[in-house]
């Protein structure tokens, strides 16, 4: 065999040897979680995003004003 397609070979059985352990399913389900938190973020603020920053544009207004 030579090394070119040995390396991929030996790289597949690292990662099903890592993954069938308790670590490599400790770092999936954290992965998971990562990805869910990322996308409850990415929906609020597309959903929330405009009414925020109006929101925020309105205090900031209310600051400059009281400050002049």
């Amino acid at each position: 065999m030579n090394s070119v397609t040995q390396i991929p070979r030996l790289l597949v059985a690292r990662c099903q040897l890592f993954l069938a352990g308790e670590r490599g399913a400790s770092m999936v389900e954290y992965a998971l979680l990562i990805g869910l938190i990322a996308m409850v973020a990415l929906i609020s603020v597309t959903l929330f995003g405009d009414a925020l920053g109006d929101k925020n544009s309105g205090i900031a207004g209310s600051i400059m004003s009281a400050t002049s």
